[in-house]
C-alpha cells in the first residue's frame, strides 16, 4: 500500500537544519532526537533528515525521499539534476530514479527516539515505520485565540496569555492625565518608568491638575476624595520606583565587583591558554616527528590483516565456494561505478600449490559492462612458486548455485592460453586477471525471486580442475552435498567415473556384437 507523503515547510530555527540548508523547497524527512549523529546512510540527501519514502539516483547510487526530489524535479530547466553530495556532483536526468524497496525494509525497522523528548518529555521510542502515527496522536499544538501564536502544551499558553502575549492590554493608572490610550501588557512596566508618567505623578504632586466642576455643594467633597486616591496610588508608585532604583544601585555595585573578578579571571585565563598553545605546539611537533612510524605501523598492520584474512578458512584443495553477501548493496556500488568489483577469498591448489583467487563485477567489464556479470581468475605471486610448473594450463570452471534445489546451476569454463602474460610465473603482487566477461545476463539476476540470490546472497564455485575431470562429469560434481570433506567428494567423483565407463563398455560392447547387413544386391 502507498502512503502519502506529508510534507512541511523549512523551519530556519528548527535545529535539524543548519544555515547553509535554507531553501525553498518542501523537506519531507522525519526529524528524530539527536538526527545529526545518525549515519549519513539513513539521510536525505537533500534534507538530511531521515529518509521518507526512498527512492535511489540509478546514476550514482544515493539516495533521497521521494517528496523531496519531486519537489526539486519540478523546477529542474530541462529535467536536468545534479545530486547535492559534495564529493559526487553527478548529473542526471530527473527520471533516473527507482524506488528503494530494500532500502525502504532497512529503514521501517531503524531504531528512533521521538523529536520531543527534551521539549515535552516524550519517552516513545520505537521503528521508523510507527513514528509518523505516534506523531500524529501524541503531539497536536494549541493556538493562542488572541494573537494567533501556537504553543506545544497547554501549560505553554496559559503562560503566554497570562504574561507575554501581545495582544493583552492594561490602562494607565493616571489616565485621562498620563495616557488614554490601553497599553500592552508587555509594555506596562517601561510605561510606568516612562518620562512622560513621572511628569504626570509630578503634576498631580503640585496640584496642577484638578478635578472638574460638577456642582459647587460636591466639589470639595470630591476633590479631597481623588486628591487622597492620587496621594495613595502616587506614594505607593514612588515607593515601588525607590525600592526598584535601591536595587539597581546594589545589582550595579555587585556587577563591578564581578567585573574586576571577570576581569582578573580572564587574565588568568589568558595566561593558562597561551600555556596550552605553547605545549599544544610542542605536541605537535612531536606528533609529526611520529607520524611516518605511525605511518610505516599502520602499513604493517593493514599487511597482517590481508595475511589474517586470507589464510583464515582457506581451501587448498584447487577448489572455492565463494558466499557474496549484501548484493542489492554491492550492485549498486557497481553501476555508480564507486567500487566496480570485488574479489574473492585467496585459495590454493595444494598446501604448496598455485595460489589463486577470483574477481566478480556485478554490473559487467569492458564490453560487457550493463549487460552482463563478468568473472575473471588471477594467479597470484605465491612462496613456493619456485617449485610449480609454468605456464599454467589447467582448466578453470565457474559456476553460480541455483539455491531453490533444483540444480540448474550456471556452469562455464575456460583453458588458460599459455601464450599470455596472464597465466606466466607472478612477478608482482597478481597477474592481470582473465576470464568469462558474459558469464551471466544481467537482466536474469536483477529479476524478482531469481534461483541465484536468495536472502542478498549469491554463491559462486571456482574448481580448478587438476584431475582433467571428463566435462560430463561437472554437473554431477556440483550437485554433491558441499558440506562432504574433499577426500569424500573425490571418492563419490571417482566412483561416478567408473560408472559411466563401464556403462559406456557396455554400450560399445552391445552395438559391435550387432550383425552386419549383408549386402544382398547381385
Amino acid at each position: 500500500m502507498t502512503s502519502t507523503i506529508k510534507t512541511e515547510l523549512f523551519q530556519p530555527n528548527d535545529p535539524s537544519n543548519s544555515s547553509g540548508n535554507i531553501s525553498e523547497h518542501l523537506t519531507c524527512g522525519y526529524i528524530i532526537l539527536n538526527c545529526e549523529n545518525v549515519n549519513d546512510k539513513w539521510k536525505c540527501i537533500h534534507c538530511f533528515r531521515i529518509i521518507k519514502e526512498p527512492i535511489q539516483l540509478t546514476e550514482c547510487g544515493h539516495r533521497a525521499c521521494k517528496g523531496c526530489h519531486e519537489s526539486r524535479a519540478a523546477l529542474a530547466i530541462d529535467g536536468i539534476m545534479i545530486c547535492p553530495v559534495e564529493e559526487c556532483k553527478q548529473q542526471y536526468y530527473k527520471t533516473e530514479i527507482m524506488p528503494d524497496r530494500a532500502f525502504k525494509r532497512e529503514l521501517d525497522i531503524l531504531p528512533v527516539v521521538c523529536r520531543h523528548k527534551m521539549d515535552q518529555n516524550c519517552a516513545w521510542t520505537g521503528p521508523l515505520k510507527a513514528y509518523q502515527e505516534h506523531l500524529d496522536q501524541s503531539h497536536v499544538h494549541y493556538p493562542c485565540d488572541l494573537c494567533g501564536q501556537v504553543f506545544s502544551s497547554s501549560q505553554a499558553l496559559e503562560d503566554h496569555k497570562s504574561k507575554t502575549c501581545p495582544s493583552l492590554f492594561q490602562a494607565c493608572p493616571l489616565a485621562p492625565y498620563c495616557c488614554q490610550e490601553m497599553i500592552p501588557k508587555t509594555d506596562y512596566s517601561a510605561h510606568l518608568l516612562s518620562a512622560k508618567h513621572q511628569e504626570t505623578v509630578a503634576l498631580f504632586l503640585i496640584g496642577k491638575y484638578e478635578i472638574p466642576d460638577t456642582s459647587e455643594q460636591d466639589q470639595s467633597m470630591e476633590s479631597s476624595s481623588v486628591a487622597n486616591e492620587l496621594e495613595q496610588r502616587t506614594y505607593e508608585k514612588l515607593s515601588d520606583l525607590a525600592e526598584k532604583v535601591q536595587k539597581l544601585n546594589d545589582d550595579t555595585v555587585t556587577l563591578s565587583r564581578d567585573f574586576v573578578k571577570l576581569n582578573e579571571l580572564s587574565q588568568i585565563t589568558i595566561q593558562e591558554i597561551n600555556h596550552y598553545q605553547t605545549a599544544t605546539n610542542e605536541r605537535n611537533v612531536f606528533m609529526s616527528s611520529l607520524q611516518p612510524k605511525q605511518d610505516s605501523i599502520q602499513k604493517d598492520i593493514e599487511r597482517l590483516k590481508q595475511n589474517l584474512e586470507e589464510n583464515q578458512h582457506v581451501s587448498t584443495d584447487g577448489t572455492l565456494t565463494w558466499r557474496v553477501d549484501r548484493v542489492a548493496e554491492r550492485m549498486a556500488d557497481a553501476q555508480s561505478e564507486r567500487q566496480p568489483s570485488i574479489y574473492s577469498p585467496v585459495f590454493y591448489s595444494s598446501a604448496t600449490g598455485y595460489k589463486m583467487r577470483a574477481r566478480l563485477y556485478l554490473h559487467g567489464d569492458g564490453n560487457a559492462r550493463r549487460t552482463h556479470m563478468s568473472l575473471f581468475f588471477l594467479l597470484m605471486k605465491g612462496d613456493y612458486d619456485a617449485l610449480l610448473p609454468w605456464p599454467f594450463s589447467y582448466k578453470v570452471t565457474f559456476c553460480l548455485f541455483d539455491q531453490t534445489g533444483n540444480n540448474r546451476h550456471i556452469i562455464d569454463s575456460f583453458r588458460p592460453d599459455v601464450k599470455s602474460n596472464s597465466f606466466q610465473r607472478p612477478q608482482t603482487d597478481a597477474n592481470i586477471a582473465s576470464g568469462i566477461p558474459k558469464f551471466f545476463p544481467l537482466p536474469m539476476i536483477q529479476q524478482d525471486d531469481n534461483p541465484y540470490v536468495r536472502d542478498d546472497i549469491l554463491f559462486i564455485k571456482i574448481i580448478v580442475d587438476l584431475h582433467d575431470t571428463p566435462k560430463l562429469i561437472l554437473p554431477f560434481m556440483l550437485t554433491l552435498n558441499p558440506g562432504l570433506p574433499y577426500h569424500v567428494q573425490q571418492v563419490l567423483i571417482n566412483q561416478e567415473k567408473i560408472k559411466r565407463d563401464q556403462q559406456q563398455n557396455t554400450l560399445t560392447t552391445i552395438t559391435a556384437s550387432q550383425p552386419t547387413p549383408m549386402n544382398t544386391c547381385g
